[in-house]
């Protein structure tokens, strides 16, 4: 079984404040390969949830408010039965959250993470993945950076220092 992290997928980082089109471009991707998963793995939505105080309030200012609508998934990735959602206030999905034992009580070694930002949180959470002894695996033209350059530079960090596996969608 594998799992599928996808992260931040919130209006606050597609379509809100931080939106932009390539974040926009990649929700069909994204959609198409979470209906591929369910059938036999495990869905997890990871999204920005915080409260006022939070760390990362400080760098960026307000945004994903938890319940808010920046803080929610956009409509065409609307969770389905059987998919997680957790809520993080870091940009690692690991950190602070029961991700880690969600994923080693399923007996899960493979983690694919798409979602947006390639250079803030899916990094993140890949070094999460990574640090916690999961197989890395980044779905690249299912993941949108802050730009085009900082996305690759993440995305060839990944592979070098996580030995990430960099994937496309239609491989999967």
């Amino acid at each position: 079984m594998r799992a599928l992290l996808i992260v931040d997928m919130i209006h606050d980082f597609v379509d809100g404040k931080f939106g932009s089109e390539s974040a926009k471009n990649i929700v069909p991707k994204i959609k198409a390969i979470a209906e591929k998963f369910r059938d036999e793995n495990l869905v997890i939505y990871l999204k920005d949830s915080h409260k006022k105080g939070d760390a990362e309030l400080e760098v960026w200012g307000d945004h994903a408010i938890e319940n808010t609508w920046g803080s929610q998934i956009v409509g065409d990735l609307e969770p389905k039965k059987g998919d997680v959602v957790i809520e993080k206030n870091t940009y690692d999905g690991f950190l602070f959250t029961p991700l880690a034992e969600i994923l080693k009580e399923r007996g899960i070694k493979d983690v694919y993470i798409c979602g947006v930002a390639t250079d803030i949180c899916v990094q993140h959470t890949a070094f999460g993945a990574f640090a916690r002894g999961f197989n890395v695996h980044i779905i690249e033209d299912a993941c949108s950076g802050t730009s085009e350059d900082a996305h690759k530079r993440a995305i060839e960090y990944m592979k070098r220092i996580y030995g990430a596996k960099i994937v496309e969608s239609d491989e999967l």
